[in-house]
């Protein structure tokens, strides 16, 4: 303990001795300055970062002449102000103050080459003050890169004026407590990233209908409102420790009635009220000083020796430096300037450039990789964040989330646009849909003949583009817009989405579903489709007044239904620069010609994450692998088709696991399976055979397999009605052979009765998809449909797609030199599952990965998706709990592999709860509850060929699985 006590007091000593160290430097460095100096120190001037020689050389001569305190730089590149700043900061005497008005980050000024984080309205609309804070810390980690030391933000006026034109969505909104706490949140972010604050717009720029850089707005509350209201954000961050605060240029006659007097220029606001009775100590910067509100009363540099003496420390960005050093020179001359008061100020400023260690000089900027840095993964993942946090909904009369879609009629209008939105490209990734743009010019005609296609819609959903900031301007909704919706409303079920002011919501009253986005950022849009559809929770609140309907702090709160939604990998822990492994493994793939082409499906925490495709459909390379590529997934079908219907049957009480074979087919009770327990045949312990070649029968030579004309035929009969592929109709009672050959088959091991050895079997899915079939009076292929693809909304799920796809969008599966001597392309390759018309419980289901994904989902959610419950969560658990039996087989699903001498079934990575199912033509489909993730990869590796073993040799499906968890962050 006596140890603990001398470290505390040699740091605290430490500490001291080098604050004394500094004070002392910092002094004699004021001792040793000229006045000229001195005052120039006092001015932080204007600069721009874009390649213009003439503001570069006008910047150079002024740093040489005046020595100026600071540089507040404005629009241009990230790399171009680093390297200006290097040579600025080289030239100076002493270092240089860098500073930015940057309140939503560096985006701000660099529009197209940095990130624009939300804006302080959006911020006001969110609950989560951590991400405020972590927004401050990477804002600060920004501009730290580009050598500034210090932001003008946050934005602390109350903004309680809908007219307002200049703060408007630069504040945090209506409520003072609101705008204090979140303010704090950014401030302290940035704080702690070492980049130094500054509260604006002392003492409060928020009740105003007039923009300061053209005028001086006047403010004529009373100071009891002024305690209460405007200044009691400023009064709770000065006491948290404010670095700065910048005064604005108002007239607040409650202050200083004194004619065309700014607050930024008054003693009594400056000196009196912000230093002696709210105690701040720190830096008082003016606003910039050549806007309108001060410069249309005081010209000839007056104004910047005004400010000074009020109080203030900075003067910032003056509106001719020459004329304010030359006015502040003069006055120091007559002696109404001391240098008390000068070093007073200046004192303050060495102290700050001390705190932010550049008072013995700025370290050089790195000008390497300054694009990536700033623009890091992590930066675009905290934004999305923060979007998905203020997203507001702010009416809904029984329209959210949208549950059903299938066989809904969608249209998505985006008004004020002139091509496809974000938010429209998104909603195509849920349903299919009419879409429509209507530009802002349009005329009445445009949304008459758009109205008429209108009519037959189930639901319309709108988005509003192009808004403006300001009241005057109707927030950019034209009145052909509101007339266009209230009429659309009368009609049909509307989803209307504001990408802008939360003001406007007072023109759409009269509308079912109203939500507010507040930004049109692509990132916003997007998360805004996918809260239609309940892919996430809406959580915002109205952050201001815009109606007695709509008032601050209002907003519905609505869960998500667990519906898939997308997000950049890194929001959900996942490393995307890993993931780039992936598409060189595809590419290796496909040259070794393992595979012609892929389709691999990444989600996490109910996100898709990844979701690409590789190669093409043949090695011809004529039709590229789309997202809508149709694949035959094979033994998938085992757990997507079978195993999910019978857990549905189960918890309807029409079917149990428990049961035996000769429970549900008396008729064949003298077979020699009549006593196989479901559970144990789908779990492949019963003993059955693996397969049976049926087709091998069919042919008509074994040396040279050619279809016999006994059991096919070329087109199609009543007798020969099953087609098994293009042009090829097996004998229609030839199914009976089947059954008969499966219940009369001899079992691999005579002792199969819940025998403990695993020997994987179609035979067991054959009896299934007949089982599930005596029960529902329907096929497996029927039965899922109804109860799962259609409810889940799938378009491309289910069995014999030539039924409903076109053939171009269908993976082709071999071309078949054995059986049916042709291309296998629409037919399912299983050639027992096609002898049976192409539905079967062990094969024949076709599918995407993405919709794979979707089943996968449900399933991993404990039978829940969208909103509707499938299958009971205790039934989920039974199937994806390994058998006593088994140390790998659930009912129905494949786990991974826990004997150590067996050889592994998926990455070794995964975890021991993973489950799911590989389809022999070259298909994974795999959900892990403990990380939350799911894995599907389609190919079609056996074309054209099956005999192709370089696929699974060379283990594609568990090294991509294996990226994936080797991406997963910690």
């Amino acid at each position: 303990m006596m140890k603990n006590f001398l470290l505390i007091i040699c740091l605290t000593f430490g500490s001291t001795l080098l604050a004394q160290n500094s004070m002392a430097k910092i002094d004699s460095l004021i001792d040793n300055m000229t006045i000229d100096e001195k005052i120039g120190q006092l001015f932080m001037i204007r600069a721009f970062s874009h390649n213009d020689a003439k503001n570069i050389s006008l910047l150079k001569s002024q740093i040489k002449k005046y020595n100026p305190g600071g540089i507040c730089f404005f629009q241009g590149s990230p790399q171009k102000q680093a390297e200006l700043t290097n040579i600025y900061q080289d030239m100076s005497s002493i270092p240089l103050l860098i500073s930015i008005d940057g309140e939503w980050g560096l985006g701000m000024r660099f529009k197209q080459d940095a990130i624009s984080f939300p804006k302080q309205l959006t911020l006001g609309a969110m609950d989560d003050h951590n991400l405020i804070y972590d927004m401050g810390r990477e804002i600060a980690r920004q501009m730290k890169r580009i050598g500034i030391h210090v932001n003008f933000a946050p934005v602390v006026d109350v903004n309680n004026n809908a007219s307002n034109p200049v703060i408007n969505i630069r504040s945090l909104g209506e409520d003072k407590d609101n705008v204090a706490s979140k303010a704090y949140a950014y401030m302290k972010g940035m704080q702690d990233g070492g980049l130094a604050t500054c509260l604006k717009h002392f003492p409060g720029h928020g009740d105003t209908d007039v923009d300061s850089h053209y005028d001086l707005p006047i403010i004529n509350h009373n100071r009891s409102r002024l305690d209460s209201i405007e200044l009691s954000p400023f009064k709770t961050l000065i006491k948290k420790g404010a670095d700065g605060v910048m005064v604005a240029h108002l007239q607040v006659n409650a202050i200083d009635d004194r004619e065309n007097r700014p607050t930024s220029l008054s003693k009594y606001v400056i000196e009196d009220l912000l230093q002696k009775e709210l105690s701040y100590e720190g830096i008082i910067y003016t606003d910039a000083m050549d806007m309108r509100g001060v410069t249309k009363h005081y010209k000839d540099g007056s104004a910047d020796y005004e400010a000074f003496m009020a109080g203030a420390d900075i003067i910032l960005v003056t509106a001719d430096l020459d004329k304010g050093f030359k006015y502040l020179k003069k006055k120091f001359e007559e002696g109404a300037l001391t240098e008390t008061r000068i070093n007073r100020s200046l004192k303050k400023i060495l102290q700050e450039k001390a705190r932010l260690n550049i008072l013995n000089g700025a370290a050089p900027i790195d000008l390497k990789s300054i694009d990536q840095d700033i623009n890091h993964i992590r930066a675009k993942v905290l934004k999305y964040k923060i979007y998905e946090n203020a997203l507001t909904l702010v009416k809904n009369e029984n329209v959210l989330p949208l549950r059903v879609i299938k066989d809904q009629r969608f249209a998505v209008i985006s008004l004020g646009a002139d091509k496809e939105t974000e938010f429209q490209k998104r909603i195509k990734s849920y349903v299919p849909a009419t879409h429509y743009s209507i530009p802002k010019k349009a005329k009445s005609a445009e949304y008459k003949n758009i109205s008429t296609k209108l009519k037959d819609k189930d639901y319309v959903i709108v988005g509003i583009q192009d808004m403006s900031r300001y009241g005057s301007k109707q927030y950019g909704i034209t009145e052909l817009q509101k007339q266009f919706i209230s009429e659309l409303s009368k009609k049909t079920k509307v989803v209307l989405t504001l990408f802008g002011s939360p003001y406007s919501t007072h023109y759409f009253e009269n509308i079912d579903c109203v939500i507010v986005a507040y930004e049109e950022d692509k990132m916003m849009q997007d998360i805004a489709a996918q809260a239609i559809f309940g892919a996430l929770d809406i959580t915002g609140k109205m952050p201001v007044t815009a109606s007695d309907q709509f008032k601050n702090g209002h907003g519905i709160i609505l869960p998500s239904i667990q519906r898939l939604g997308y997000a950049p990998p890194e929001r959900v822990g996942i490393n995307s620069d890993s993931l780039i492994q992936i598409p060189e493994l595809m590419r290796k793939m496909i040259s070794e010609k393992a595979s012609p082409g892929a389709q691999i499906f990444i989600a996490k925490d109910n996100k898709i994450v990844y979701q690409e495709s590789f190669g093409y459909q043949t090695y011809a390379k004529k039709k590229a692998v789309k997202s809508n590529t149709i694949y035959d997934v094979a033994s998938i079908t085992k757990i997507l088709a079978s195993t999910v219907s019978a857990m549905h049957l189960y918890d309807s009480g029409k079917f149990d696991f428990d049961h035996t074979i000769k429970d549900y087919f008396s008729d064949e009770d003298t077979t020699n399976k009549r006593d196989i327990v479901y559970m144990d045949m789908m779990s492949h312990v019963s003993g059955l055979l693996g397969w049976i070649p049926f087709y091998e029968k069919t042919l008509a030579s074994k040396k040279k397999p050619i279809p016999s004309e006994r059991y096919y035929k070329q087109s199609s009969t009543d007798s020969f009605n099953i087609e098994v592929n293009q042009n090829l109709f097996l004998r229609s009672d030839y199914q009976d052979t089947i059954w008969r050959e499966i219940f009369s088959s001899r079992p691999r091991n005579p002792e199969y009765f819940r025998d403990s050895k695993y020997l994987y079997s179609d035979l067991a899915f054959y009896i299934l998809n007949w089982t599930i079939e005596r029960r529902t009076m329907k096929q497996v292929d029927e039965y899922a449909k109804e109860k799962f693809y259609d409810p889940l909304g799938l378009q491309r799920t289910g069995f014999n797609p030539l039924y409903n796809s076109p053939k171009s969008q269908i993976a082709p599966s071999e071309r078949d030199q054995y059986f049916r001597m042709g291309i296998v392309h629409g037919f399912v390759h299983d050639m027992g599952a096609a002898m049976l018309g192409g539905v079967s419980g062990h094969a024949g289901l076709f599918s995407t990965s993405t919709e794979i994904g979707t089943i996968m989902q449900m399933l991993l959610n404990r039978g829940y998706y969208g909103g509707k419950r499938y299958i009971n969560e205790e039934t989920v658990d039974l199937c994806t709990t390994r058998h006593p039996y088994s140390t790998r087989r659930g009912v129905g699903f494949d786990m991974k592999e826990l004997d150590s001498e067996k050889s592994l079934n998926m990455s070794e990575l995964a975890s021991e709860k993973a489950f799911g199912h590989l389809g022999f033509t070259g298909c994974a489909a795999f959900a892990d509850p403990e990380h939350n993730l799911i894995y599907v990869m389609l190919s079609n590796r056996t074309y054209p060929s099956m005999k192709n073993n370089k696929f699974s040799r060379n283990n594609y499906r568990p090294k991509v699985q294996s990226i994936i968890y080797r991406s997963l962050m910690n």
